[in-house]
């Protein structure tokens, strides 16, 4: 095998200097048993916590056993590309416009971090040989990624669900290469401990995140609940989005940041000029978003994460963002809203006539 005399440190040294060549940050190594994960996970699955995303009942024996993705799959080396745009959490009135989770105002991650990490596969095919062999997966493919993440000793999942780095937080896409090459003395196979705080990690006593959520979809330590996360709701339901919910689309019409925002590990971390340029998605016009057609909605949104939610929702999320923010435009057409061909649109501003109705007898 080439390069199979460096030394561990070495090795690392040259798979570090592989990530930045790319812009990714080598995260670690870790072996591909993820039978415990796979269970845990499960449970997660079994007490219904997914909400309405059946996709993640798909696949358990992937989940257990990643390597089934790659015949003769040992260990997974996990990269990760800071995203962080410089937002900070602040519980005072609304700004002038509704947030965007900060990854999701990035162009599709899927596109720009598999490129990376395709070039990254063939540094590491430079280095440990042409006689292993490699496979790229990202989030869309059924790995346990924050959990390979935790395995390898830099990371580890805080109460927020998030894959938490010590020294540089959690504002990160992570992408893993799987391969056939396997190094006893890097590959771990125990995950960092997060029941007490120190140097390493770990939450400890602090519960930041749970008490700052505003769903209280983080009622149980490291388990999150998507049936009341604003994630969930905004992005991932095709229906409507139950009232109890709107007030916090007003801040956020696309995803959630704020478990992440007031995560003390996240404080000192500053934004890269890599993501900054990746950038697409900044200020919209509510009243445009809620009344866009077909061709509007690809020139704004198209190739961004946030066509995930689909016109539809996005139209749902604007109308219900611009109802609470009480912006005049979008109000005065909710009549023509009511009779839009799109049912959940139409849904949303009957329900949003109502909403305003017993705001006002409140």
């Amino acid at each position: 095998m080439k390069n199979s005399n460096l030394a561990a440190n070495a090795l690392i040294a040259e798979i570090d200097k592989i990530a930045a060549a790319y812009g990714l940050i080598f995260v670690g190594i870790s072996d591909l048993d993820m039978h415990l994960e796979a269970i845990r996970f499960n449970e997660w699955i079994a007490e219904g916590r997914q909400a309405g995303m059946d996709w993640m009942e798909k696949y358990p024996d992937i989940r257990a056993k990643p390597n089934r993705l790659l015949e003769g799959a040992k260990s997974a080396l996990i990269f990760a590309f800071p995203y962080f745009l410089g937002d900070r959490w602040s519980r005072g009135k609304l700004e002038p416009s509704p947030k965007v989770a900060q990854y999701a105002r990035l162009r599709d991650y899927h596109k720009f971090l598999r490129s990376k990490l395709t070039g990254a596969q063939q540094g590491l095919a430079d280095l440990l040989g042409s006689d292993h062999r490699f496979r790229i997966a990202i989030d869309s493919a059924p790995v346990l990624e924050r959990a390979l993440a935790a395995k390898t000793g830099s990371m580890f999942i805080g109460k927020n669900t998030c894959a938490i780095d010590p020294k540089r937080g959690s504002f990160f896409l992570l992408g893993e290469i799987l391969t056939t090459w396997f190094d006893p003395q890097l590959a771990k196979s125990e995950p960092s401990t997060h029941s007490e705080r120190k140097d390493s990690g770990g939450c400890g006593t602090c519960r930041r995140c749970q008490v700052h959520c505003p769903t209280g979809a983080l009622d149980k330590d490291y388990q999150i609940d998507a049936r009341k996360c604003l994630s969930y709701w905004t992005i991932e339901n095709r229906g409507e989005i139950p009232t109890e919910y709107w007030p916090w689309i007003a801040r956020y019409i696309f995803g959630c940041d704020i478990c992440q925002l007031v995560c003390p590990y996240n404080r000192g971390i500053t934004t890269s000029e890599e993501s900054k340029s990746l950038m697409k998605i900044e200020d919209f016009d509510l009243f445009e978003v809620a009344t866009m057609d077909q061709e509007k909605y690809e020139i704004i949104f198209g190739g961004t994460p946030m066509t995930r939610a689909k016109r539809s929702g996005l139209r749902r999320n604007a109308i219900i963002a611009a109802v609470v923010r009480g912006e005049s435009k979008t109000i005065q057409i909710l009549d023509i809203l009511m009779t839009d061909d799109d049912p959940i649109v139409s849904a949303t501003a009957k329900t949003a006539k109502f909403f305003i109705k017993n705001n006002k007898n409140s």
